[in-house]
């Protein structure tokens, strides 16, 4: 190390200008893994904080995710049946050309 080198390490670190760690080099999944977590911290939060019982949340929680489960399970269906549908009139007008 070169005696320039070594006065600005040292004139930096009597300055506190100076930080020892490396910086990390972030990924895009590191950002994805910090932004779900303060979400989950958030919701942890929410719940801690929540004006209602415990009784009274778990219940309107079971209620939302029975809601949203057969909201999706309903969804799916149509679509299957969307799906059979198409897949019968393609079959029926292949055989019309044939």
């Amino acid at each position: 190390m070169n005696t320039n080198k070594l006065t600005r390490v040292v004139r930096a670190l009597v300055s506190g200008d100076f930080d020892l760690e490396v910086p990390k080099r972030r990924t895009p999944s590191s950002g994805i893994a910090l932004f779900l977590g303060g979400v989950g911290t958030g919701i942890i939060l929410g719940m801690l904080f929540a004006p209602v019982t415990g009784e009274q949340l778990r219940s309107e929680v079971s209620d939302r995710a029975r809601k949203g489960f057969e909201k999706t399970k309903s969804t799916a269906q149509e679509y299957a049946t969307r799906q059979q549908k198409s897949s019968g009139t393609v079959a029926s007008a292949e055989k019309s050309a044939s």
